[in-house]
């Protein structure tokens, strides 16, 4: 007599076997871009909470001390950072979360000096100059459209940190055109570095080819690459 039980599946054929690997391959090419763009996205959005943060407390310092900017600092002088520290409620350990951009490529080393700020974010050096007075918030034309503070390039020779403040194109520095001058204030600047090394003090676009920046208004915002003007750094009439 004929037992009425089916005999058990062996298993996946092969043909099956490679087709639910092809399938998770395709959703494999189709997930991590996202996740990677998500991840990228996030970013990006704690950056520019950070350069908010940033140009809060500088607004703060300017209105103690007479609509002036805080200065850039020079040698045994505080940076324009470690001045900031003391209108943002951090400790020093949490002061790298909000001086340091989360998208650097460089991994950004502590300092054995406590007094130092970890800094990947550049001041615009026409309003801070080095070794001179900062300018008054009053002096700076279109306040809601000058760049304050930006992502910087990293120095890998110097644990990763960047330079107090951006000088390049030197535009930044000479604000030539201004004061009357016939600059095209429309005209993009050059983005001629944007890389990481110690020899420039030019903004970085990290962020999928975006520079985020927080302007003299207090207000943070990103730029495409090619899409910073010359009216977004010249700050004078």
């Amino acid at each position: 007599m004929k037992s009425s039980h089916t005999q058990p599946r062996a298993g996946f054929t092969l043909i099956e076997l490679l087709t639910v690997i092809a399938i998770i391959g395709i959703l494999a090419a189709i997930l991590i871009p996202v996740v990677s763009s998500v991840r990228e996205s996030a970013r990006s959005a704690v950056c520019l909470s950070n350069l908010r943060q940033v140009g809060l407390a500088t607004l703060a310092y300017a209105l103690e001390n007479n609509d002036r900017l805080p200065d850039a600092g020079t040698g045994e002088d505080p940076t324009w950072a470690r001045t900031l520290t003391q209108y943002i409620s951090v400790t020093h350990t949490q002061r790298a979360s909000i001086f340091v951009c989360p998208g650097v490529k460089i991994p950004v080393q502590e300092s054995p000096n406590p007094n130092d700020v970890v800094l990947t974010y550049g001041m615009h050096a026409g309003l801070m100059p080095r070794g001179q007075p900062a300018v008054k918030l009053g002096e700076i034309a279109r306040p809601t459209e000058v760049i304050l503070a930006a992502d910087m390039c990293q120095d890998p020779n110097n644990r990763g940190w960047t330079p107090n403040s951006i000088e390049q194109p030197s535009i930044f520095v000479s604000q030539s055109g201004g004061r009357g001058g016939t600059i095209d204030l429309d005209a993009p600047i050059s983005t001629a570095v944007d890389h990481d090394n110690g020899n420039n003090r030019w903004m970085r676009y990290r962020h999928n080819e975006r520079v985020n920046v927080v302007n003299a208004d207090g207000s943070a915002t990103s730029h495409a690459k090619g899409r910073v003007l010359n009216r977004h750094v010249i700050f004078v009439e």
